[in-house]
């Protein structure tokens, strides 16, 4: 099963720099797929150690009270895509020379199950890899 992939969610795919979170907001796409609105923003990568996509993961307390059910979805989330992102987006955000950050969104006021939650994480992943094939305009790096 690894065919020279590594399927760990690193630490550095974690997006948490608040200027970049920010950046999200300002100056970046949005859309909706599925369970999940997305917030994301495509720059050019300028430094090998950081990665080529960061994610982050918010599950509305609005929409889910108890913080075991916002926990249990971010958990479904992330494994969803720490299993598909090797496959889907990895190699083209590679090739590419870009960095993808983004924000999921988790919308439904109900847990769903995760074999529907890997459905909907395959499909937007396969979306983020046709967007740099359209050709996007590349801005600069929010934290540069």
């Amino acid at each position: 099963m690894n065919n020279g992939r590594s399927y760990a969610f690193a630490k550095k795919m974690r997006l948490n720099s608040k200027k970049e979170i920010d950046s999200l907001f300002t100056g970046g796409h949005s859309f909706t797929n599925g369970p999940f609105r997305v917030f994301y923003r495509i720059v050019k990568r300028e430094d090998d150690h950081s990665s080529a996509c960061s994610l982050v993961i918010s599950v509305p307390k609005k929409h889910l009270k108890s913080a075991v059910k916002r926990n249990l979805v971010k958990r479904r989330v992330r494994e969803a895509f720490r299993l598909n992102y090797p496959q889907l987006l990895g190699p083209v955000l590679e090739n590419k020379g870009i960095r993808l950050l983004f924000l999921c969104l988790y919308l439904p006021y109900e847990v769903y199950p995760y074999r529907k939650l890997e459905a909907k994480m395959q499909t937007l992943l396969e979306r983020f890899a046709q967007i740099p094939e359209k050709g996007i305009d590349l801005s600069p790096d929010p934290v540069g």
